[in-house]
């Protein structure tokens, strides 16, 4: 099963293309090149400051959105389809994110464009970002009684905003295109793996959480 969902999460579109871009842009130094055209011009947010700030409100925005859709799916069954435990679950989805974009963080050591610190490859805005808006798009699958247009609608909606905060991250010089776009790629395939991994009614890890006015428990059991 986690092969699988390792499988289908690597050769989603949404992990190899803004992989493979990049990759495309650190050849020859257009990396460096659209980064300083963006803070130079700042096309769409106007400033720095505003763009700075405009990433945490469409980062919140992707969180809202995850939360909202991941209540709005009926109960199931089956593992992870109670509302709370499929919300803890994509929750763990961006804490895993969030961890590993913290250790590459460390491990590349790059410096921001705005030579801030060495915390700039990968984007943590970028990479929790596409995280939370392809969970969501995940749950509007599983949403009952929408029409193709309206499922169309708001998967493109979640994703427009998470490639929104990972441009401003850029237009407020705190990202090269380069790390926007791996932490697109990696928040991505850790959505698909974890929801393809988990979610299914097949899956060999069952989780339950039990909440109630004075105690809230969980477990997690893994069938060999």
């Amino acid at each position: 099963m986690w092969k699988k969902a390792a499988s289908r999460a690597i050769t989603d579109r949404g992990t190899w293309i803004p992989l493979a871009g990049a990759g495309v842009v650190s050849i020859d130094g257009w990396d460096e090149r659209i980064s300083d055209w963006a803070i130079d011009n700042t096309p769409i947010f106007g400033s720095q400051e505003n763009a700075k700030r405009a990433s945490d409100t469409l980062w919140l925005a992707t969180q809202l959105a995850m939360a909202g859709t991941a209540l709005a799916v009926p109960n199931g069954p089956d593992a992870w389809e109670w509302k709370l435990e499929r919300l803890l679950l994509e929750e763990s989805a961006v804490i895993l994110t969030d961890g590993v974009t913290g250790g590459l963080k460390r491990l590349t050591h790059r410096e921001r464009p705005d030579g801030s610190n060495f915390n700039s490859f990968p984007s943590g805005h970028s990479s929790e970002a596409f995280v939370q808006a392809r969970m969501a798009c995940l749950n509007v699958n599983d949403l009952p009684g929408l029409s193709r247009g309206w499922r169309v609608t708001l998967k493109s909606t979640f994703t427009s905003i998470a490639a929104a905060t990972a441009w401003a991250r850029v237009e407020g010089g705190k990202h090269y295109p380069s790390d926007v776009l791996f932490g697109a790629a990696l928040g991505n395939f850790i959505a698909i793996f974890v929801h393809d991994a988990f979610l299914p009614p097949e899956s060999t890890t069952q989780f339950r959480a039990s909440l109630g006015r004075n105690h809230f428990s969980f477990s997690v059991a893994y069938s060999f």
